[in-house]
């Protein structure tokens, strides 16, 4: 793979992760969930915020590396992205459901 589409795509990949953050954050608030998720992250210590950095980063360069081609991979990160955003809302729908129940 060139290095161009390698950065193309590992672009791509660090755009999305920050949409699909900010899109949990707004989206989450104007429908009146607590975003437990961010929060959970918010309280890191410093070493385990660089951790996690190091590891989503690994992990975004490792699937730009993988990519067959570049629409492929584009394509791919789009729909992880769009599914790591449903399974985000999912989850705190189902912390809602859960303590309105308790």
């Amino acid at each position: 793979m060139e290095l161009d589409a390698f950065f193309l795509l590992l672009g791509v990949a660090a755009l999305s992760f920050l949409v699909v953050v900010s899109l949990y954050v707004v989206w989450s608030r104007i429908v009146g969930l607590d975003p437990t998720v961010a929060q959970k992250f918010a309280s890191f210590t410093g070493i385990k915020r660089f951790l996690t950095a190091l590891v989503s980063g690994a992990l975004l360069g490792t699937a730009a590396v993988i990519a067959p081609s570049v629409p492929v991979g584009i394509a791919a990160i789009v729909m992880l992205a769009a599914s790591a955003f449903a399974a985000l809302m999912l989850f705190e729908l189902a912390q809602r459901r859960y303590a309105n129940r308790s």
